[in-house]
């Protein structure tokens, strides 16, 4: 305060002007409330609080004193449920991924839907080494090429597809996969030749893809839809007939399903509730005619085939040397591969092969334990892969995406990964990305509580089995 002079005085507690006029203590006894301040040679005018004694410096990833880690509860609960002794999976924490139900009772023409289709829809088809606009072309005609129930079948999966595709999961896309599925079972086995069977693997395959478009907790079909057409295939023994190009495009959209789906069941073990579990079954084959970039799925399928469950540390030499040396080969195998893409595929496909390559690689020296001990290797191809993926516009190819978002460390990296993501689902050639992205982050959250010091297998199969569903990565 300054007096008449402009001198600065310090207050007293003795000021009148510093008596706190409150209506809630005024009614108080006693001498008013004052405010002080401590003499300039007072040593209380700053106390600060001794530091606490400087622990030994921790090396490693997590070396810092304090970190922050963006979990959830649900994260905590899965962290001690990974790390601790328990062994009731019904305990398991679940991730539930809700219906996005569309209430709007809507009527869109089929002869919309059906130019929908060829226009848009077909290119969010899920195949590998063919344009997926001439997958939706080969589906057109099958769907137009009679009256019989087969075909139609065909005709109303194609329409239910465009229909989710279009306005998601309404009214009228379901109606129209229910008129699909009785098509299909109003047609018995004596009356199934070669043309009808294609048909049925070619609406089976539709239906398949209806349920992976916008996965959600209640899209666990898809993988009967997938076992039924293997079973149409081997009935009707389409992989020993002369294969056309347009039976070798369908033959191989079944392949590459088939072979993501056992990556999935290598690592999901969730009994599905009120059904038996999901046994392998019947292997898909490839076409005839299948386009060299197909070898990568090849690949793929045998690291699937190759890499056990659990590499005890009590397994035999013998063995563990006989499995080194078939890891070494396919691990060669992968370096050396010559994927080229299909001449309607984007500007991005070369880069999207090179993901996939080094994802695989990425995946086979991790699963396997580091047993070949290419620890500098793998994290070159990590580092190979995150420049890709930092440049790519967009990448709807599922595993590769899952695999090298798992080895996102720092913040910067997840970023990455998220935003390629997000950039993806806004192209109408995309599928839901739902599954992928919870899984990515409930990956992360483990690393993180776990400083990084989880078994890879058993940290990836653990959070894969919290699906509900058995989740796709095509």
């Amino acid at each position: 305060m300054q007096d008449d002079t402009g001198a600065v005085n310090e207050p007293s507690c003795t000021s009148p002007d510093l008596e706190v006029h409150c209506p809630i203590i005024q009614n108080r006894t006693g001498p008013a409330l004052r405010l002080s301040w401590p003499r300039g040679d007072d040593g209380r005018r700053a106390i600060v609080g001794k530091l606490p004694p400087r622990g030994k410096k921790r090396r490693g990833p997590h070396a810092h004193a304090t970190r922050i880690v963006h979990v959830s509860h649900q994260d905590v609960e899965m962290h001690y449920h990974f790390t601790g002794s328990v062994v009731d999976r019904s305990a398991w924490p679940t991730f539930d991924i809700p219906l996005a139900w569309d209430p709007r009772k809507l009527e869109v023409g089929h002869r919309d839907l059906f130019e929908y289709f060829q226009r848009t829809a077909s290119r969010s088809l899920a195949t590998f080494g063919y344009d997926p606009t001439e997958l939706g072309n080969v589906l057109t005609k099958l769907a137009l090429a009679s009256n019989k129930p087969s075909a139609t079948a065909v005709l109303q999966s194609l329409l239910a597809f465009s229909a989710l595709h279009r306005h998601d999961v309404y009214s009228q896309a379901v109606e129209l996969k229910i008129s699909a599925i009785k098509a299909l079972t109003s047609v018995s086995g004596s009356d199934i030749g070669t043309a009808e069977a294609i048909q049925h693997v070619a609406a089976g395959m539709l239906l398949c893809s209806f349920e992976i478009h916008r996965v959600s907790c209640t899209s666990g079909e898809w993988t009967w839809y997938l076992r039924g057409v293997k079973h149409i295939i081997q009935a009707a023994g389409l992989t020993n007939t002369r294969q056309d190009n347009d039976l070798a495009m369908l033959l191989d959209w079944v392949y590459y399903h088939d072979v993501l789906a056992r990556f999935s069941l290598r690592h999901w073990h969730r009994e599905p509730a009120g059904n038996p579990r999901i046994a392998p079954g019947i292997r898909a084959e490839v076409s005839h005619a299948a386009p060299p970039s197909l070898a990568l799925i090849g690949l793929l399928s045998e690291v699937s085939d190759l890499i056990p469950a659990q590499l005890s540390a009590t397994t035999p030499t013998e063995d563990t040397a006989g499995l080194k040396s078939l890891l070494t080969m396919l691990d060669w195998r992968i370096r050396t591969v010559t994927a080229t893409s299909a001449d309607g595929d984007a500007a991005d496909s070369p880069l999207i092969m090179e993901l996939y390559r080094l994802s695989m690689l990425v995946y086979l020296n991790r699963a396997s334990g580091n047993l070949l001990n290419q620890s500098s290797k793998t994290q070159n191809a990590i580092d190979k892969a995150f420049s890709i993926l930092s440049v790519l516009g967009s990448c709807e190819r599922q595993f590769p995406v899952f695999i090298l978002g798992c080895e996102a460390r720092s913040d910067d990296q997840r970023a990455v990964v998220l935003d390629l993501v997000s950039r993806t689902e806004r192209n109408v050639s995309s599928r839901s990305f739902n599954y992928v992205r919870l899984l990515l982050q409930a990956i992360w959250a483990q690393d993180d509580l776990g400083n990084g010091n989880t078994n890879y297998w058993d940290r990836l199969s653990y959070v894969i089995s919290c699906c509900r569903i058995m989740p796709p990565f095509v």
